[in-house]
């Protein structure tokens, strides 16, 4: 089983930030959820499938989420929980090792509401410049 590296992780977590601090504004959904991934993908208009970004999550251990929001791209939109944090998860959740814990920032909170732990990340760019007018 391939595992990532912190190093890896953090790889992703830029790519994400530094695309979404691009964009005037994302919003998210669950477009898959099961026992092996985890898909959130964003698009500008809820009302088109025109999805923008999609974040792959795998072999995910734990979620706790809003099914729908709205990303706030001029603050972080994903993070790996600190160590305290990390040790509170695991308190409550028994997280196995080998898992990070991702928190995901949603518009109109003051903490992270979406968690999830999972051993893998990884994000595609589905589209490089939504906010383009072609």
């Amino acid at each position: 089983m391939f595992i990532m590296s912190l190093d890896e992780i953090n790889i992703e977590i830029e790519k994400i930030n530094t695309y979404l601090s691009q964009c005037l504004w994302m919003d998210f959904e669950f477009c898959r959820m099961n026992a092996g991934q985890i898909v959130l993908s964003g698009s500008i208009d809820q009302s088109s499938n025109e999805y923008a970004i999609d974040i792959e999550f795998e072999e995910p251990y734990f979620v706790s989420t809003l099914f729908l929001w709205h990303a706030d791209t001029s603050n972080l939109f994903i993070e790996l929980a600190d160590e305290d944090e990390t040790i509170e998860m695991n308190k409550k959740y028994h997280v196995e090792l080998g898992n990070y814990i991702f928190k995901i920032s949603a518009e109109g909170f003051n903490n992270q509401p979406i968690i999830i732990a999972a051993k893998k990340i990884s994000c595609k760019i589905l589209n490089d410049n939504p906010f383009s007018k072609s």
